[in-house]
């Protein structure tokens, strides 16, 4: 049961020391105090809150009766929508900082975790074959941005026995918070200086959570809190090394993203109580985004763009399967990333079953006898669920053969068609489908790989298509996480922003994007009518207008036709 301190209460200040939570907040707009109802717990380790029993009143604290009706108010922004304009995909900021980033909100407790010099618990991450590091640490108040205090105490770290209590308190799902902001900043010209506002609204829509009918409005509201300000809470030091002409450098450790400021609206029932009806949140990203998200240097060679294309149905996903399936979340996760860096897939089994259960778990199961049962049900599962959500894993026949494979999957050749099936299971002589497995599949797929994924449409626009290589020395540490040219950087909803256009095909610069915008401003077209007549995004023709990419000669022979360009 949630508390509300109604209009009258005259501040006597005995109320808000006394709360464990820190729900209890003094009132900017009139005498006295306000309680959070996403922190208010009703004091579970006691018979009577401690705050109504120091209260001078019984008529000011009241518990919080359930809103009637719909939260439809005059005081909540509109929520218009700035990414997924397409429904499906999102240009998003993928660099290993935000990379390592999602790990951390999605792995938790299962990284190694340990007490740096200063007693703080950290994370470390080796870059570049340990030429560089980053180094990860939890904040104490992710409310306390460096823009509302001189001491800089925002950046204060938790302390080890903090830090692990808050790690275990982590919700997978605040990945998807995390990927959000990625996909906001990137429509940023200046991310590190520019910040960008988004309410609850728009978090639901994002996620899903609109459709839920079974969570009230503050339960979906606490949900959203927790989960922006956990990942807010990360903080990331980084020391980078050198990679081609851009030069090493190093950064002070600082937020992932900058929470300068939360909105909370209210509405006042016939009662007296107050509803929490919104949020919305104000948000920077970092300094990382100067180095890896800076346009402007990237040109000069001098700094990253890193980006690519964030599928919205994984969100999706990770609502859906994040309790039943949270190691096939975690394999999610990672081959969002690990696709975007293009080249060959080949995977081992082992790399997967540490990325979704931790090295511990796959150290208990190599060594006790037995414990790797559960651990191989569970991940055939997860597998199965990955299968499910667009992408289909390639065993490697040579490593992977048949007779170790998941079940599911020996179950899919089965055919619909009765007379097919019942051909299939009178030629299924080796009787594949009922025996048992090989007492060696263990140690036989611990040493097992995977070719590859089958991808689905969707899956397909977050790979990177191979590009043409430049006729310049490339050293090795540039293998690791190759930049996207500018001409592309602005990556439009759509798969071709990942298409490598060879030069040989560009097509005629006669029209350009000054051109093409007067043409058809000459037809009365809006970018989305052209766009819809050529099966193409509204960004894709915003960005060819300003000339962001050139265009082949293909969709410029397309481009005349619909425009009427001799």
């Amino acid at each position: 049961m949630v508390y509300t301190i109604k209009e009258g209460c005259r501040g006597c200040d005995r109320c808000w020391p006394q709360c464990p939570s820190g729900a209890i907040k003094p009132s900017t707009e009139r005498e006295g105090y306000w309680i959070d109802p996403t922190l208010c717990n009703s004091c579970p380790d006691v018979a009577v809150p401690r705050c109504v029993s120091v209260c001078e009143s019984d008529a000011y604290l009241q518990p919080l009766q359930a809103k009637r009706g719909r939260c439809k108010s005059t005081l909540l922004p509109p929520a218009i929508p700035e990414i997924f304009i397409n429904g499906q995909t999102a240009p998003f900021a993928s660099s290993m900082v935000i990379w390592e980033t999602c790990t951390v909100l999605s792995q938790r407790q299962l990284l190694p975790w340990q007490s740096d010099a200063t007693g703080k618990l950290c994370y470390r991450r080796p870059v570049n074959h340990g030429r560089g590091e980053m180094r990860f640490r939890l904040a104490m108040n992710p409310e306390r941005s460096p823009d509302k205090t001189s001491k800089g105490d925002s950046l204060l770290p938790m302390s080890t026995e903090e830090a692990r209590g808050a790690i275990a308190q982590f919700d997978i799902r605040a990945t998807c918070a995390h990927l959000i902001f990625a996909a906001y900043v990137v429509t940023l010209d200046c991310p590190w200086k520019d910040a960008f506002t988004l309410n609850d609204q728009h978090i639901e829509k994002y996620l899903g959570l609109d459709r839920r009918k079974d969570l009230s409005k503050l339960d979906k509201l606490t949900l959203i809190k927790n989960w922006v300000y956990q990942s807010c809470r990360i903080l990331v030091s980084l020391d980078w090394p050198r990679q081609g002409k851009v030069q090493a450098f190093t950064l002070n450790e600082q937020p992932i993203w900058n929470l300068l400021d939360t909105q909370y609206y209210f509405e006042e029932d016939t009662q007296g109580a107050q509803h929490l009806i919104g949020l919305s949140f104000t948000i920077r990203a970092g300094g990382w985004a100067k180095h890896f998200l800076n346009k402007r240097d990237y040109r000069r060679q001098t700094a990253f763009f890193q980006y690519g294309s964030l599928p919205q149905v994984l969100l999706t996903e990770v609502m859906s399967s994040w309790q039943q399936h949270e190691g096939a979340v975690r394999i999610l996760l990672w081959l969002l990333f690990k696709l975007r860096l293009g080249g060959d897939h080949r995977l081992t089994i082992r790399t997967l079953l540490r990325i979704a259960y931790g090295e511990e778990r796959l150290k208990e199961a190599i060594t006790v006898r037995g414990a790797h049962k559960r651990l191989l049900k569970t991940f055939e599962g997860d597998l199965e669920a990955i299968c499910h959500h667009g992408l289909k894993p390639c065993f490697d026949l040579a490593t992977y053969p048949a007779d170790i494979q998941p079940l599911w999957v020996k179950a899919h050749a089965i055919p619909d068609n009765v007379d097919d099936e019942l051909a299939f299971w009178t030629d299924d002589a080796s009787r594949l489908l009922t025996n048992h497995a090989p007492r060696d599949k263990w140690p036989r797929l611990l040493n097992a790989r995977l070719s590859g994924f089958e991808l689905s449409e969707v899956w397909q626009q977050t790979m990177r298509r191979s590009e043409p290589k430049p006729r310049r020395n490339s050293s090795k540490s540039n293998a690791q996480f190759s930049q996207v040219k500018f001409s592309q950087a602005r990556q439009p909803h759509s798969v071709e922003a990942h298409s490598w256009h060879d030069p040989t095909t560009q097509a005629n610069p006669s029209l350009t994007g000054s051109k093409l915008k007067v043409a058809r401003q000459q037809n009365k077209l809006s970018q989305r009518a052209l766009a819809d007549c050529l099966g193409k995004s509204q960004s894709w023709i915003r960005d060819v207008e300003k000339g962001r990419f050139s265009i082949s000669a293909k969709d410029e022979m397309r481009l005349r036709q619909a425009l009427n360009i001799t």
